[in-house]
């Protein structure tokens, strides 16, 4: 039926008009006052359909009302108080719907949960009249179809040879893989824990066989004192054989356990995280931590009742508080539905997490290869996918009142972020007749997931051709296939799925982009510094915003380790999918050998065959049953080929994925190698730099060092004096009572002393290794200091040092003037030779030109002589073109090198 109420879908969930969404377009887009009518126009399978999800949402809340501290419970007190509030009826709750409260919940969460089924027979998809809805969309409840009844029971009853059954179980639990496989069989559950005296038995029943360790629980990784996220089953594909008595040659049953890529929402990865928490305490907390827990949520009289609005503050309720009342009563209203959406996995997770036949909850990522990590939530929102696909921040949402016309708060506010999971495909074909699947879900995923596997599967046989599912074998390559395609089925956009190939290049050309600008302005700066270092106004130093950009590696060590997260998990994608290769060529290996034995009997048997005309002779005995048994040999050979280029084709696809993964490795390694390039040079020029400094330092050292001993100097040569002249203005009695000191007298003991202790001082600062050295060197210094000094004066006193100065003046100037004069006799002499050599280079061609000319007449004049014709006999032309001919070889020659 058309959706003709598509413009008023308040929902951003993408939906169409396939009879699945008829529930969903229901609850989710049409207002109260337009539900009666489109539910009196559907067909009767949809109104039953929308009726079983009132009795699923009666059924959850009647849950909720039982247990009121629980979360779910809260919320709904919360929910109606609110509700309450805005309506302005602050009194107690009145139950309009008594069929609300009075439903009888049951705590068997099987009754819930719905198995899918799948028929084909004679290879075309098959309605079974037990089961509602179509192909591929029947279904039923879970345990109907782990129940002991051959009556009811689909996997308890016979399969005829043209029927191919497919059965799904809509999670990783051990214990339902059990009990379908028990039932196929009609026998009873296996007793694991009493599988090593069974094991002396000689005999086991089919069950046994098919769940022995060696191919279910021997498979499993993680024990019971591990982390939850450890559990998983190792990669397998193995052929079982049922036959308790002999081995079979070819075993006719096949299990497999294949890893494969899916996603899920963040909120949801966090709700799931905080009930598998919850699910540990009930496990394993002690009976005190759980009764403080439970009395430290439970709401009291006064959490519950007392924040009521009462009818004074009804009346004075402005519009912004009416406006606010309502925002709370559509944030519980939303927490209550995403609570009543993830009420059915919850309580499988309480069930079934920790039991023996142990639950496989989905893991992230990062879960699934790093299995001892106790919590990954830092690393799972570190994902590329998250960063991807998580709004970011701008200008309008820091700002406290956010602008409403803003498009890219209306953008963001649609906008999940998601995570890519691993998650894990069980399948079973048994007696090449029946296929068993399990694998999970999303998260609180109870209406029509477009992205969902089994959903993927569903449509993909409804586009199947004709007669392209001959066996359970082309229906299990189909389902590894879709399980292997996920995130790289590009002929179909699916609703929020992330687009996973398109984010990680976006990503790694992101990456890239930045650092090719770094680099430049690596250069740039680079290029600046070296320009301020050789410049005589601009020291380096001054620039220290350039200095710090360039010994600042933080921004790259930012891109350096994006890049690194980015090749991390291209490394646990490659990883599944080589994971998934090895499965899957190991289950085209065992098709093989199941099918080929077929093929060559199939071959033999024509080759054996009498011809077609003598079977349709008239009279021939048995001729019609031998046909027939004929048509049938050709149709398994027929179907048997297309089996195994089915399988051809499953292996291609796996390669050409891992081949697409391996090229953003490869794109995200060179982007690597650039940036760890450029933080070398980074380095080095940072080297550059601390040498530069360095040298800089050591110059400002070696001026204040000159500075000190400048000042030593000085000090050394006055303090002497100051001492004699502070000594000799002393009011002593020496002094004042003795004969009187002159100027002479007092100079005469002044300056001998501080010579003295100015030699001795200098002597013992600036010796070298030995004192005599020192000594030799203020004795030459002593004798030469005199001489020098009398020479200099003698020779600017005389007036020689003048004139020596003068005549360098006059020898520069006739050395400058010599320099130009041979300047240019060099140039004149080197142009003459020039000249030469080109004169006689025309000389010599023009002696060729003429002896090529007299050989060309000789020549001319001995042919026309042996032809008997003159010039005189030719016409005017050709005498023409014959005169003209040396000189067009003169031409030639004198053109030649």
């Amino acid at each position: 039926m058309a959706m003709t109420h598509r413009h008023t879908c308040p929902s951003v969930c993408e939906h169409s008009n396939r009879v699945l969404d008829v529930v969903f377009h229901y609850f989710a887009c049409l207002r109260d006052s337009e539900k009666a009518v489109y539910f009196a126009n559907l067909p009767q399978a949809s109104q039953s359909r929308i009726t079983k999800e009132q009795d699923r949402a009666r059924k959850i809340a009647a849950s909720f009302e039982k247990n009121p501290n629980a979360p779910g419970g809260i919320l709904q007190i919360k929910f109606r108080q609110s509700l309450r509030a805005w309506r302005g009826n602050p009194g107690k709750p009145q139950h309009e719907d008594g069929q609300l409260f009075s439903y009888t919940a049951d705590d068997d969460v099987e009754s819930d949960i719905q198995a899918r089924l799948i028929f084909f027979k004679n290879s075309r998809p098959y309605d079974s009249p037990a089961f509602p809805n179509e192909f591929p969309d029947q279904k039923m409840p879970l345990k109907r179809l782990l129940a002991n009844d051959p009556e009811t029971n689909p996997l308890m009853q016979s399969c005829d040879e043209d029927l191919i059954r497919y059965f799904h179980l809509p999670a990783n639990n051990m214990k339902w893989v059990e009990e379908a496989i028990a039932r196929y069989y009609h026998e009873g559950r296996p007793d694991h824990d009493n599988f090593h005296h069974q094991a002396r038995r000689s005999r086991h029943t089919k069950s046994e066989m098919i769940l022995n360790p060696e191919f279910w629980r021997g498979q499993q990784l993680g024990d019971a004192g591990s982390e939850v996220h450890a559990r998983s089953m190792r990669p397998l594909c193995e052929t079982i054989s049922t036959n308790a008595v002999s081995a079979e040659a070819t075993p006719r049953n096949i299990v497999l356990f294949m890893p494969y890529l899916h996603w899920e929402t963040d909120r949801g990865r966090r709700i799931a995280a905080e009930v598998t928490k919850e699910a540990g305490k009930a496990m394993f907390a002690s009976l005190g931590e759980v009764v403080d827990t439970v009395t430290a949520e439970r709401p009291t009289e006064d959490q519950t009742l007392t924040r009521i609005p009462t009818e004074k503050t009804v009346v004075a309720r402005t519009l912004v508080q009416r406006r606010a009342l309502l925002g709370s009563l559509l944030l519980l209203a939303a927490k209550l539905s995403e609570a009543t959406d993830s009420f059915i996995d919850e309580k499988l997770m309480l069930q079934y997490l920790h039991k023996d036949a142990q639950l496989h909850p989905r893991r992230t990522l990062d879960q699934s290869y790093y299995g001892a990590l106790k919590n990954t939530q830092a690393r799972d929102r570190d994902q590329v996918v998250y960063r991807a696909t998580t709004p970011s921040s701008h200008e309008c949402a820091r700002k406290f009142f956010k602008d409403a016309n803003c498009r890219r708060c209306q953008e963001d506010i649609r906008k999940r972020p998601r995570l890519i999971m691993v998650d894990q495909l069980w399948l079973w074909v048994l007696d090449e007749k029946t296929v068993i699947t399990s694998f999970p879900k999303r998260w609180g995923r109870n209406i029509a997931d477009s992205s969902g596997v089994h959903a993927s599967i569903r449509t993909r046989l409804i586009s199947a051709r004709q007669d392209e599912i001959r066996s359970a074998f082309d229906l299990a390559i189909i389902i590894v296939d879709q399980c292997s395609r996920v995130f790289f089925d590009r002929t179909r956009s699916i609703g929020q799925q992330p687009n996973l190939g398109d984010i990680f290049a976006d990503s790694i050309r992101t990456v890239t982009y930045k650092q090719t600008a770094a680099f430049d302005a690596f250069l740039q700066y680079t290029h600046l510094a070296s320009k301020d270092h050789h410049s005589r106004d601009t020291p380096f130093g001054g620039s220290s915003a350039m200095e710090n950009t360039l010994l600042n590696i933080n921004p790259e060590g930012n891109l350096l380790k994006e890049i690194k997260d980015i090749l991390d998990e291209l490394h646990i994608l490659t990883r599944v999918k080589i994971q998934q290769q090895v499965v899957a060529e190991t289950f085209v290996k065992h098709i093989r050998q199941i099918l080929l034995p077929k093929v060559a009997a199939a071959n033999d048997f024509n080759l054996a065959l009498p011809s077609e005309a003598s079977l349709l002779a008239p009279g021939t005995p048995g001729a019609p049953g031998q046909k027939d048994s004929i048509e049938m040999r050709r149709e398994q050979l027929a179907g048997a080929k297309w089996t195994l280029a089915r399988a051809e084709v499953l292996l291609t696809g796996i390669e050409r994925r891992i081949a697409e993964l391996n090229t953003l490795s490869d794109a995200a390694q060179h982007t690597s190698t650039a940036l760890k390039d450029l933080l070398t040079l980074k380095q080095q020029q940072a080297g550059v730099i601390e040498a530069r400094e360095a040298v800089k330092q050591a110059s400002e050292t070696l001026k204040q060092g000159r500075s000190i001993m400048l000042f030593t100097v000085i000090a050394i040569i006055f303090l002497p004096l100051s001492f004699c002249t502070s000594l000799f203005g002393m009011n002593s009695k020496e002094f004042s009572d003795g004969s009187k000191l002159t100027l002479r007298q007092q100079f005469s003991y002044m300056f001998p002393i501080s010579v003295a202790i100015v030699i001795t001082s200098f002597t013992l600062a600036f010796s070298s290794n030995t004192f005599l050295s020192g000594i030799f060197t203020v004795a030459w210094a002593t004798v030469a200091y005199p001489i020098n000094v009398a020479f200099t004066w003698l020779l600017t006193r005389s007036g020689i040092y003048t004139f020596s100065r003068g005549l360098k003046g006059k020898a520069k100037v006739l050395a400058d003037r010599k320099d130009t004069i041979t300047a240019h006799m060099k140039s004149d002499a080197l142009r003459e030779r020039m000249e030469w050599k080109v004169a006689k280079e025309l000389s010599r061609e023009q002696s060729v030109d003429h002896e090529l000319k007299k050989k060309m007449k000789k020549k001319k004049h001995h042919r026309d002589e042996e032809e008997g014709v003159g010039t005189k006999m030719l016409s005017p032309s050709a005498s023409h073109e014959l005169l003209s001919y040396p000189k067009t070889v003169t031409s030639d020659v004198s053109s030649l090198p």
